[in-house]
């Protein structure tokens, strides 16, 4: 699954290499990405921009909220079958910048976080789906859920599931792919075996949702040196 990740990228890194025409002049880094907070995604009906949405899907017939807390994630296998995500497939496609996921492994009682990312620190994008849903209030609200796909090698002992993520040539298939052409589409959600992937243990700072700080990336050793 993917529970949290970064998006610690300047805006002039997400226009080069989205090559995007527009990005907000004011975007902070981000290092704790949580569940039910908004992030930029990069949608097919604005491929050139960045929109701000609230992670968890919420689709246009859901009448409550709080379902989203539980459409974080949309399994690669089952997309185009659940009800919730088959409508959205042929014409809500969105990537979802980050610098890399985060992912717990358990070690007795506890759980140890670990930063995986591209080995070189380039920006990955992650495949999902975007829905707009209009609240009771009637205000538009744009939300997004991250597709997973079973884990690669790498992240197989700490998880297995992880994102699905799309090379150059995946991310514009996906954005502009023909809406009649599903399984052309689902052949991009598979486990990634592109540019290399490296991972370490982190800080448990990252298991605060609340926390969102540089120091979510330092190394554990690290930190635990630092404490003695």
């Amino acid at each position: 699954m993917c529970g949290r990740y970064v998006l610690k990228a300047s805006p002039a890194e997400l226009q080069k290499v989205f090559h995007l025409e527009e990005v907000p002049e004011a975007l902070p880094p981000r290092f704790n990405i949580a569940p039910l907070q908004a992030a930029p995604i990069i949608t097919d009906a604005a491929p050139k921009t960045l929109t701000v949405a609230r992670w968890g899907l919420l689709p246009h017939w859901a009448k409550e909220a709080k379902i989203a807390s539980r459409m974080i994630n949309a399994r690669a296998e089952t997309v185009a079958k659940k009800t919730a995500f088959k409508e959205l497939l042929p014409r809500h496609r969105c990537l979802i910048p980050c610098d890399g996921f985060y992912e717990w492994q358990r070690s007795g009682r506890t759980k140890e976080p670990h930063f995986i990312h591209a080995k070189s620190g380039e920006l990955l994008a992650m495949a999902g789906l975007w829905s707009r849903w209009r609240s009771p209030e009637g205000l538009d609200v744009n939300t997004f859920t991250v597709i997973t796909s079973a884990a690669n090698e790498l992240v197989r002992p700490l998880h297995d599931r992880m994102p699905v993520f799309l090379d150059e040539e995946a991310r514009r298939r996906w954005l502009s792919g023909p809406a009649y052409d599903l399984a052309a589409l689902q052949e991009l959600l598979h486990p990634w075996h592109g540019a290399p992937l490296a991972e370490y243990a982190v800080t448990p700072h990252v298991n605060k949702a609340t926390f969102d700080d540089p120091s979510c990336l330092e190394p554990a050793r690290t930190v635990q040196l630092s404490l003695l």
